[in-house]
């Protein structure tokens, strides 16, 4: 994944967006080098969303969830997610992976 600039990537999710998702909470996603390539929007204990900046230019939304009970307790299931979007519409796609569905 590509590195970023949080603060930019914050501004193109929207700050409304951001505590709307997650009251405003937001943590870094490190790719292999060390370096910020996406942002992890808690929306609870269990579930999150994550913004990833691709190679080429867009992002990947997704909506990840912690299984917390039975015999896959501690596995991380990728509910949904969309690759592809643009800046301009990564606000909304994170908004929207954010909602129960």
């Amino acid at each position: 994944m590509r590195r970023i600039d949080i603060n930019e990537t914050l501004n193109q999710i929207g700050l409304g967006n951001v505590f709307a998702i997650s009251g405003g909470r937001v943590a870094r996603i490190l790719n292999t080098d060390g370096d910020t390539c996406g942002v992890r929007l808690p929306i609870n204990a269990s579930r999150r969303v994550e913004v990833v900046l691709n190679w080429d230019d867009t992002y990947i939304v997704r909506r990840v969830r912690k299984v917390t009970r039975g015999s896959h307790r501690g596995m991380e299931v990728i509910e949904s997610e969309h690759s592809g979007i643009y800046c301009d519409q990564v606000g909304q796609m994170a908004y929207e992976a954010s909602c129960w569905k």
